[in-house]
């Protein structure tokens, strides 16, 4: 074969060879839908684990109280993936605060939210998930990226949770994780 026609076999081997080795280390789209997936069942557990009569409350003065926290971490993911997934520049709905100690009104904010970031995510193409966008006026990031910080971020949320549950004497729901 002339060398003039193996240089760029040869190039395409290295460059797949890459995209190849770069998807077995990286998180695949599927895990990414599963996580979120994950995420979404357990943050409706906390809500239903939580007494209706508790919404409302918070540990000590000056602190989001129970529906505040679970708000904070669910619009956050709604953001991240109406404005880096979707192109949009707001979140798509919000929940009205006359509503946010309800309930029944939270669990379907949070149903829903979670449903527009996996319709999004589902929907999205390799070329979409690698797009740099900003964020809350922060430096650009890919929106894989937005969704892997929107993801921590809600883990860390929920996770505060635990101590409104075990004050109001629930035992928070077992978190489920792949571990």
């Amino acid at each position: 074969m002339p060398t003039r026609l193996m240089r760029p076999i040869f190039a395409a081997l290295v460059v797949l060879s890459f995209v190849i080795g770069g998807t077995a280390r990286g998180q695949t789209k599927q895990q990414l839908v599963e996580d979120w997936e994950r995420q979404r069942s357990n943050m409706l557990a906390y809500i239903d684990a939580m007494p209706d009569s508790a919404m409302s409350y918070h540990p000590t003065a000056g602190v989001r109280d129970f529906a505040q926290q679970i708000v904070h971490a669910v619009s956050t993911n709604l953001e991240v993936a109406a404005t880096s997934l979707r192109g949009l520049k707001d979140a798509p709905f919000t929940l009205d605060t006359a509503q946010l100690h309800q309930k029944s009104a939270l669990r379907e904010y949070t149903d829903r939210a979670y449903g527009f970031l996996l319709d999004a995510l589902k929907a999205a193409t390799p070329s979409q998930l690698l797009k740099q966008s900003s964020v809350y006026n922060l430096p650009p990031q890919s929106a894989a990226r937005w969704l892997t910080l929107s993801y921590e971020h809600a883990a860390w949320t929920l996770g505060q949770t635990v101590p409104y549950l075990r004050m109001n004497g629930v035992t928070p729901p077992a978190y489920k994780q792949p571990l």
